[in-house]
Formats: structure tokens, C-alpha cells, sequence
């Protein structure tokens, strides 16, 4: 059984007022707003070195060596995140093929050889595996639903 509720405004009504102008609306100026907010709480996690609910993040031997910070050495990742307004919406991501082990965490095998090898403040490692602690920089908390709606309000009070 389907149920309908119809509500008629007439005159100078603030309710009719807002629906007008969120008829109105340009959405995918609204959603280009949102997604540059996203993108900038996703950089400053690595800037603050923590994670969506704000932990902070487990120091990598990398960082710890070079007394740099985690998950920063290039700053490819960290500036490689981008905001694709959808017609209902909008997406944050990374193309950067390396983002999910970092996000998720993740175990890495050598494929082909009996160790993995690379390069340690120049010299070599070879080590069986490497374990990636999960270091998670998208996602929405608290703070960026607070802030998500302050730039929805200062959207729609424009």
C-alpha cells in the first residue's frame, strides 16, 4: 500500500522559501564544495600523521630512519587525491595503485624470487614478507561530517 503526504504552501511562507531555493540549487557546485572539503581532511591526516578517527598512525621504519613522517616520503600519495562529482554525489579516491595496502593494510610476498629485496638508506634488504600496518586516511568522521554541513550551510545562505 503506498502512502502520500501532500503539503500546500500559499503566501510568504519561510518553508516555501527554502524549498524554492533548494529547487533551485546548483548540485554539482554544491558536491564540487563537499569533495574539495574531503580532499583536504584526507591530506591533513598526513600532514597530522593520524587516521580517520584521528589514532595515531603506527611509525614506518622508513620515516623512523630517515626522521621523516609515514607515508610521506614523495608526497605522491598524499596529493594524489582528487573529487569526481556524481550526479547524486560525490566520490574522493586516489589512483595511486599502492593506496589500498596502505589503507587496508596488507601482507606482500615475493611473486617470483625467494625474498624481497629493496633499497635501506643504501644498502640492501632482503626479507621473506613485509607486513603493512593499516593506516587509514579516507573515510568520514565527526569532524568532517561537522564541516561537511557548515559547507552546506554556507552554500544554501549564499
Amino acid at each position: 500500500m503506498a502512502i502520500s503526504i501532500r503539503v500546500n504552501f500559499e503566501g510568504d511562507s519561510p518553508v516555501l522559501s527554502i524549498l524554492s531555493r533548494l529547487s533551485d540549487l546548483n548540485q554539482d557546485k554544491l558536491f564540487a564544495l563537499i569533495g574539495t572539503d574531503i580532499v583536504e581532511a584526507t591530506r591533513t591526516r598526513f600532514v597530522m600523521q593520524h587516521d580517520v578517527e584521528g589514532n595515531p598512525w603506527k611509525q614506518s621504519w622508513r620515516a623512523k630512519l630517515q626522521n621523516g613522517q609515514t607515508l610521506r616520503d614523495t608526497g605522491r600519495l598524499m596529493n594524489s587525491f582528487a573529487y569526481n562529482v556524481l550526479p547524486n554525489g560525490v566520490e574522493v579516491g586516489t589512483n595511486v595503485e599502492y593506496a589500498a595496502p596502505l589503507q587496508l593494510g596488507a601482507h606482500i610476498y615475493p611473486k617470483t624470487a625467494q625474498y624481497l629485496v629493496f633499497a635501506v638508506m643504501g644498502h640492501f634488504r632482503k626479507v621473506k614478507e613485509v607486513h603493512n600496518e593499516p593506516r587509514s586516511f579516507l573515510g568520514i568522521n565527526k569532524n568532517d561530517e561537522v564541516s561537511i554541513i557548515n559547507v552546506i550551510h554556507g552554500f544554501l545562505n549564499v
